[in-house]
């Protein structure tokens, strides 16, 4: 399976290029790691498919239950989100899965259109840094970028799964910032683990590079906040390819830093 294939079933058309799902207006991204999961099991759809046949051709190894079952849940969420009836992943006890589709028997694959995007980017700072870049921002550059300085208020948006890139300050208080990025890798959001992140510092700290590379961190944003710099950082970051590693790998990473600044969270800022 070609990753510029959309594997299309039914009404819905799964985008191995944008890391995409669309249903009739509706549009979620979901990683690339989620995509080719979905896009395997759309290209088998109506047959059922092990867990051994997924573990090798979506990871690449054999990866536990608990793993797959992650990411199959998630993927559930995330059609629910577009109001789907016609496409159901079902469990088949002992087997695996099967992704059912009544309307076709098989999916059909076409090339994609290429499409120039915006990347959707999230973005958990204290209020005085949403602001800043608020003021910063002009119509034509950062548009799709949502502020916001309520931990509570970011982890609602996660749900949506409509964005390609979170940035996250490592300076909040308590190291709120440090472990939401391991709440991220580790799947303990509704976003998805291999989800582009970049950090936000003051300053390139060897822990915090250290850290950066043990959790996949795909780059630093060094305040105060270049909006040029930014947007260019938020188009490599989506571009970049990783693989995830087990969890464990992730948990074993501390989330105090040294250097670590205390930034109080707020209200939340406005975006757009």
């Amino acid at each position: 399976m070609s990753f510029n294939d959309v594997v299309v079933v039914g009404p819905l058309a799964v985008d191995m290029s944008q890391n995409s799902i669309t249903f009739k207006d509706k549009s979620a991204y979901l990683g690339p790691l989620r995509t080719h999961l979905l896009g395997y099991l759309c290209k088998h759809v109506n047959q059922v498919v092990g867990r051994d046949d997924l573990s090798d051709a979506v990871w690449g190894r054999s990866v536990s239950d608990h793993t797959i079952n992650q990411h199959i849940s998630q993927l559930r969420k995330v059609i629910t989100t577009l109001n789907n009836t016609d496409l159901t992943i079902a469990t088949i006890p002992k087997k695996g899965y099967i992704a059912r589709c009544e309307a076709v028997g098989q999916p059909n694959r076409v090339k994609p259109e290429p499409v120039q995007t915006q990347a959707k980017a999230l973005l958990l700072s204290d209020t005085e840094t949403c602001q800043k870049i608020q003021n910063l921002k002009s119509d034509g550059e950062l548009k799709q970028l949502e502020m916001f300085s309520n931990a509570g208020l970011l982890h609602e948006r996660l749900m949506s799964n409509e964005f390609q890139a979170v940035i996250i300050d490592t300076e909040l208080a308590n190291a709120e910032g440090l472990k939401l990025i391991k709440a991220i890798r580790t799947g303990q959001t509704l976003a998805s683990s291999d989800v582009a992140i970049l950090s936000l510092a003051s300053e390139a700290s060897k822990q915090l590079l250290g850290f950066n590379v043990l959790m996949d961190v795909q780059g630093l944003i060094v305040k105060p906040v270049d909006i040029e710099v930014l947007e260019k950082q938020i188009k490599t970051a989506v571009a970049m390819r990783f693989k995830l590693k087990p969890n464990a790998a992730y948990d074993l990473v501390p989330t105090m830093l040294n250097s670590a600044v205390s930034v109080n969270l707020q209200s939340a800022c406005l975006s757009n």
